[in-house]
């Protein structure tokens, strides 16, 4: 339980994600005496614990709320067939690791908590990453336009927030100094990028072909993502 626990964290963080009201129970019947209609995200099942099985206490789940994302953690293949029928999200076989985690979260439907993924800044800040319109560098620090009209200040390198930002979300460097999200694009000119709040920043001549391609690439995965 604990090792799960540690890689969840670890593989969540990694993902931007944030891990709330996470709680652990003995048993099946502990869990099923405590369980509510949308009190929770996902629920891991070990088939095999104490009192009913995974499997029995899935059903219960099943019974009282049909969108919880299910998962079931086993050292065996036996109850794949049960599994499809409870319509669990995922099969976490033991041992696992690290990279079996992060698969998959990679796998399961996680559009519930796309929207609320964070970002933490150096100084311990943090940002919604989908509130995140565009960056900008001057002086050594950061200036961030978020949705709503806000704005957030950090004191780092642009190569540090390029680093940070594309590597959990859809971020490109449209100009020196200035990182645009891909999802905030409203529209593409020569010279120039609209943005969903109404700002316009420079592109600059040699970037534009990459920006253009890779505002496509996520259109796509967006459709694809939807579908």
């Amino acid at each position: 339980m604990e090792h799960l626990r540690a890689e969840l964290y670890k593989v969540f963080n990694e993902f931007g994600y944030t891990m709330d009201n996470v709680r652990a129970f003995p048993s099946g019947e502990s869990i099923l005496n405590d369980f509510q209609p949308g009190m929770y995200d996902i629920i891991f099942l070990d088939i095999f614990m104490g009192g009913i099985t995974g499997v029995v206490a899935a059903e219960k789940i099943r019974e009282m709320d049909d969108k919880v994302s299910i998962i079931f953690t086993t050292t065996c293949n036996d109850y794949a067939n049960q599994s499809y029928r409870l319509r669990a999200s995922y099969y976490l076989l033991k041992p696992f690791g690290t990279e079996e985690v992060r698969q998959m979260i990679r796998m399961i439907d996680l559009h519930r908590f796309e929207a609320e993924r964070t970002v933490e800044f150096p100084d311990g800040s943090k940002c919604r990453l989908h509130d995140i319109i565009y960056t900008e560098y001057s002086n050594h620090k950061i200036t961030i336009h978020l949705t709503g009209g806000r704005t957030h200040s950090v004191w780092m390198s642009q190569t540090e927030m390029e680093d940070l930002l594309c590597g959990l979300g859809d971020f490109f460097t449209c100009t020196k100094g200035i990182l645009i999200s891909l999802e905030q694009i409203r529209d593409l000119d020569e010279d120039c990028v609209k943005l969903c709040n109404g700002d316009v920043v420079p592109v600059s001549r040699a970037r534009r072909p990459e920006l253009k391609k890779a505002h496509a690439e996520f259109a796509i995965r967006s459709l694809r993502n939807r579908g």
